[in-house]
């Protein structure tokens, strides 16, 4: 299909010349070589797949779907052989361009027009592809996500990306979203970051900004209003935003920005008082609305700010903030937890050092990260990628499907494997950062990032005990140690919440440290369930599987572990609904959900003939199907908290499905050979699955994709099925 941006014959860059460099932590950097240059420089077999190359080696299987003999377990194996084709040989990751957010660009254009840093003549080319390729199809403005309506918070903060990048404003695509952005009423109703950053660029008036007050890193810890108890991306972008917010930085007023300033608004610029326009938030862009209470204390703020606020606590609570961004900064290598509040710390470090001190030429050269280049164009993505996740499904899925000790594989599951290896912490944070223990574990991405995340600790113990215990791969299993993996262990069940919130649950990277109505105090707009930790159903589900195969294989802490994953059981029965679903947060929805509970709960020894909660969610998922076999869930799941159903069934989907009922023995097989057919139908040639649909989602209302779903979950489903129906197995 044609994309938007060569209809309209908007340049773009040789696909050719491109290159992906892989370091052995995983960090991922785009290259453009000159022609000559590529020439002496074999593209990998990744890119080549992602830029859709025609010399991509694509395999030829003896059997593939469409002929009369095609198994499942061939669609297994031929899914396997193209996927191994996407690993990155010396690092083992599996790289992916992780994309879905569009608010994630605007951090990196900003920063660096604000800077007077120039982007490369080939990244503005593709950044811009990427933009125009992402439009609303039809009244081509961008909403909070890819998949999105028009919204004020996407629209302007795109088409501002572009107009910097250079396209005119009577350009097709800029003018037709500006009409939609004017009907939407303007950039005067942009959610609180959107307002944040038209102020950082002279676009808005920081009077017109609702308050992140500095001030609350000075409260008492007891406190539960201290950020330090916040949930730790709402606090990591909070901080900058609040040194930010503090001295009200804007950039200096350019040409360009003078007419961006008469572009964005339905009235001019002078007549407008923004002071009025705190809350003035567009309808369709509001997803979680302000409480009274927050209205109130944002109030008394301002006020604050305006009239009480002593010279003293000015400096006080600015020093602080920056000594806490600077901890930021040193415990995550400069890359934060995350593209938005890297882009904030960014421009905090530039007021405090400036353009060519060492930190924020460091934390600049950190940005290329999260750049990632795919066939749409270039994108920042929502954080430096899933390398860690990705590796640890892959060495497990492989395993179950009886594909990891074939000879073809070898390699691969050793690359992964020792990817892990690689990836746990060795290290502490620095003192006094309001962050836990986190030797030991593993993160979501990289070593260097720094975050530990509960489930990717768990789902790495997992794979690295399950390449341990195979005679096959002997050669590595020194590798890593039985002491480091207790010491992973150890984090983990630090993680579980044992108090008062939420008894029994894991949440992501933290324990819940404060209560949950501290949400009334979400002041995103765009977001929920952002202030605080929550307990995860997937979270939950995770750990239990990453303590369950630790228990078989070891007697280390065999009581605490053995109580963990009572109290983790019980604490998933607890969220099941009436009607057996289980509600998902990191992958749309209950779909997702209901997979990863019923496999924990089969890693108890819970089946649907003997467990009514796994009877239950069985019978939930089975009354989804589709009458094609498949299963799809659409994204508004996640935003209404009610199963709807996506326009056509989903092959990751119906994987996710097929995964719960074959692990709970459900009965009627004819459901699950239904499915199966789908996967194999929808199965390519060459051994591929195509992209259809999102596949993950964040805070409820921001669809992500996790490309390697694709693979990963129907080589899983087909693997189980072929171990488990043997001869009958279609």
């Amino acid at each position: 299909m044609e994309l938007y941006s060569e209809e309209i014959g908007l340049e773009k860059t040789n696909p050719r010349q491109w290159r992906l460099r892989v370091d052995q932590f995983g960090g991922e950097r785009w290259e453009y070589l000159s022609q000559e240059d590529s020439l002496r420089d074999v593209q990998s077999t990744f890119t080549q797949w992602l830029l859709q190359d025609e010399e991509f080696p694509a395999p030829t299987p003896e059997v593939s779907s469409g002929d009369d003999n095609f198994t499942a377990e061939d669609a297994c194996h031929n899914g396997a052989s193209f996927f191994k084709l996407l690993q990155d040989p010396e690092s083992g990751i599996f790289p992916c361009q992780y994309k879905g957010p569009m608010f994630m660009t605007i951090g990196y254009v900003a920063v660096n027009y604000i800077t007077g840093t120039p982007i490369p003549e080939h990244e503005r080319v593709e950044i811009i592809r990427y933009i125009v390729n992402t439009a609303h199809p039809v009244d081509g403005g961008w909403g909070l996500h890819s998949v999105d309506k028009s919204t004020v918070f996407g629209t302007v903060l795109n088409y501002v990306i572009l107009r910097i990048l250079g396209l005119p404003k009577d350009h097709i695509v800029c003018k037709k979203a500006r009409e939609t952005l004017k009907r939407l009423g303007g950039a005067i109703g942009a959610p609180h970051w959107g307002k944040a950053w038209l102020s950082l660029l002279n676009l808005y008036k920081w009077e017109g900004v609702n308050p992140a007050p500095p001030e609350t890193w000075l409260l008492p810890y007891s406190l539960p209003i201290h950020p330090g108890r916040w949930w730790v991306h709402t606090r990591a972008v909070y901080l900058p935003l609040s040194y930010l917010s503090l001295v009200r930085f804007q950039c200096e007023l350019t040409p360009l920005l003078e007419e961006l300033r008469s572009e964005i608004y339905t009235k001019s610029f002078d007549d407008i008082d923004f002071s009025k326009h705190r809350n003035t938030v567009c309808g369709v862009d509001l997803y979680y609305p302000h409480s009274k209470v927050l209205n109130m204390a944002n109030d008394a703020i301002v006020f604050y700010e305006k009239y009480v606020r002593p010279g003293f606590i000015y400096n006080k609570s600015k020093a602080k903030v920056y000594d806490l961004i600077k901890k930021e900064i040193e415990n995550t290598d400069s890359l934060c937890i995350a593209p938005v509040n890297q882009a904030f710390c960014a421009l905090v470090v530039y007021l405090e050092e400036g353009k060519h001190s060492m930190a924020f030429e460091k934390i600049h050269y950190r940005f290329k990260d999260a750049l990632f280049h795919g066939p749409q164009g270039m994108t920042v993505m929502g954080t430096n990628g899933v390398q860690t996740w990705d590796c640890a499904f892959t060495i497990q899925y492989f395993f179950v499907a009886n594909l990891a000790e074939r000879p073809e594989f070898h390699d691969t599951i050793v690359a992964a494997y020792k990817f892990l290896c690689r990836s746990q912490f060795d290290t502490e944070c620095v003192p006094g950062s309001f962050r836990d223990k986190r030797v030991g574990a593993w993160g979501f991405s990289t070593k260097p990032q720094g975050y530990t995340v509960s489930d990717c600790t768990a789902e790495s113990i997992k794979a690295i005990i399950m390449v341990r215990n195979c005679e096959a791969f002997k050669d590595v299993h020194d590798e890593i140690t039985p002491e480091r993996l207790q010491k992973g262990i150890d984090v983990l069940l630090s993680l579980q919440n044992t108090g008062s919130f939420e008894y029994g649950s894991f949440a992501t990277y933290e324990k819940i440290k404060a209560p949950l109505f501290m949400e009334k105090l979400n002041p995103a707009e765009v977001f929920g369930n952002i202030m605080v930790e929550y307990p995860y159903v997937e979270c939950t589900d995770s750990s239990v599987l990453g303590l369950t195969f630790f228990h078989k294989h070891s007697d280390y802490r065999k009581e605490d572990i053995s109580k963990s994953i009572a109290i983790a059981i019980q604490s998933l029965k607890n969220y099941q609904a009436d009607d057996g679903s289980w509600y998902g947060c990191w992958g749309i929805c209950f779909t997702y959900a209901g997979m990863f509970a019923i496999e924990a709960l089969h890693s108890v020894g819970e089946t649907y003939f003997n467990s009514e909660y796994v009877k239950k969610g069985c019978d939930f998922l089975a009354s989804k199907q589709m009458e094609d076999g498949g299963w799809g869930e659409s994204m508004k799941s996640s935003e209404l908290h009610d199963y709807v159903c996506s326009d056509k069934s989903l092959v990751v989907q119906t994987a996710w499905a097929l995964i719960a009922l074959i692990l709970a023995e459900y009965p009627h097989k004819n459901v699950i050979d239904r499915g199966i057919k789908l996967l194999k139908e929808r199965q390519t040639s060459t051994g591929e699955w195509k992209f259809e649909s999102v596949e993950g989602v964040f805070n409820h209302s921001c669809a992500i994709e996790y490309p390697s779903y694709r693979f990963l979950f129907p080589i899983k489903a087909l693997g189980l099925y072929t171990k488990t129906y043997g001869d009958s197995a279609i």
